[in-house]
């Protein structure tokens, strides 16, 4: 059963755990067995290869636990453990299990195709002008590169289906769905077919734009050749969680700067 809270509950991070600053994270679902964190950009879920130097929410949350802080205490976990790996690029959902045996059935029914995953994100229109795809690419981590690359050979099976939601002067807002999530999946997938997400260098995303190109004058002390958006604009919005936990899906709305950002393209 959902444990109900107020809609400011949060979990507060002091420096260095996340950064030099101080960080409250929304908490946006909390159960006996697991708990969803409205995680920003810029932070690991968990320790990985490809994010050396970035901090982890994974270790973020044990070490205030074991440190015996309030807040966490009275969660009742025993222990923190992200459920699935997201990228530190994209911002949303970010769920971790209680306790031990929470986090291997987790991610066990995760792993089998029992959730959903849902993101939103901004690229430019469809070759050919399609509003649907289905991306079907076998991916394999790449030898050197931080990155996953399609590979019929040796790559693993996974399947996002990409619907486009709004388009405007050649950029589209578009959803991304899969059951079966791996890591840089959706980024990779949207780069196979055509449309990788804006500012994304590692897969060959078009330039962010900026104030001139957006004809908005000048804006900001970098005047009008600062780009309007920092980051990647990529946020999982939903999760449905398998049965074990609850028929029900998580939601995490975008952030004022995403906002904005898509009203500036007209595609808010």
């Amino acid at each position: 059963m959902c444990s109900k809270r107020k809609s400011d509950a949060a979990v507060g991070f002091p420096p260095p755990l996340l950064g030099a600053d101080p960080v409250r994270l929304p908490i946006l679902f909390d159960t006996q067995s697991c708990l969803a964190l409205d995680k920003p950009a810029g932070v690991g879920t968990r320790a990985h290869p490809w994010d050396a130097g970035l901090p982890d929410l994974d270790e973020a949350l044990n070490v205030q636990l074991q440190a015996g802080k309030p807040e966490l205490k009275r969660l009742g976990a025993s222990l923190f453990g992200s459920v699935y790996y997201l990228d530190p690029e994209v911002a949303g959902i970010a769920l971790f299990a209680k306790h031990r045996e929470a986090l291997a059935d987790l991610r066990d029914r995760f792993g089998s195709g029992q959730g959903a995953w849902s993101f939103h994100f901004v690229a430019g229109t469809a070759p050919e002008g399609a509003l649907e795809i289905e991306a079907d690419a076998p991916l394999l981590p790449h030898r050197v590169k931080p990155k996953m690359i399609p590979s019929t050979a040796k790559g693993k099976k996974c399947v996002t289906r990409f619907r486009q939601m709004t388009a405007s002067a050649g950029r589209a807002l578009w959803e991304a769905r899969c059951d079966f999530f791996r890591p840089h999946q959706v980024r990779a997938h949207a780069a196979v077919s055509g449309i990788p997400i804006l500012g994304d260098e590692l897969y060959a995303g078009p330039a962010l734009p900026t104030f001139r190109d957006l004809d908005l004058g000048k804006r900001g002390r970098s005047g009008p050749d600062k780009v309007t958006f920092r980051g990647l604009p990529i946020r999982l919005c939903k999760l449905r969680l398998p049965s074990m936990v609850t028929d029900l899906e998580i939601e995490s709305v975008p952030g004022k700067p995403l906002e904005v950002f898509l009203k500036q393209l007209g595609l808010g």
